[in-house]
């Protein structure tokens, strides 16, 4: 091997190293890191492994990612691998994909559903929307001013817990 392919072999190597064998808790902090410096490249080298080992953080940033660059289809296949986890943020980024029709089949009723799962698992936004489809039909829901107050009430209760000033603090 020629001296010059040495170096680039071994840049290479070295460039891949941080992401080799890592476990997929290391591979979603190197993908955050790197997205938060604007490394958009680099965060999904680092999350693709972890996502691919089924982990539901990993999932969801890189299907972030991935639907900011209209790569719907692609982003709707992690948020579901998510939420059949049980992930929130899973749940939510499916609910919104099914209720746009962007990279899955538009269905108000399953993005219902999922927009639900999110906020009982603690989602502040799945909640709020809940709230305002119950209050005003959306999603082909029935007008229910109970579930809308429930929903509301929920919103409230995320909204304290968040801000560190509900019972639990």
């Amino acid at each position: 091997m020629a001296p010059r392919s040495s170096a680039a072999w071994l840049c290479l190597l070295l460039a891949v190293a941080p992401w080799a064998g890592a476990a997929p808790e290391d591979d979603h902090r190197l993908g955050v890191a790197a997205y938060r410096r604007g490394d958009v490249v680099g965060a999904m080298a680092a999350l693709r492994p972890a996502a691919r080992a089924g982990h539901a953080a990993s999932q969801v940033k890189l299907a972030f990612i991935l639907e900011s660059a209209d790569f719907a289809q692609e982003a709707s296949r992690l948020y579901a691998a998510a939420a059949e986890q049980g992930s929130a943020e899973g749940h939510a980024g499916l609910a919104a994909l099914l209720l746009a029709g962007r990279g899955i089949a538009k269905d108000e009723k399953r993005a219902a559903q999922h927009f639900s799962k999110a906020a009982e698992a603690g989602h502040l936004l799945a909640a709020e929307i809940l709230a305002k489809a119950y209050r005003t039909g959306g999603m082909g829901l029935a007008i229910d001013p109970v579930e809308a107050a429930r929903w509301e009430q929920r919103s409230a209760e995320l909204r304290s817990a968040a801000a560190g000033t509900g019972p639990e603090r």
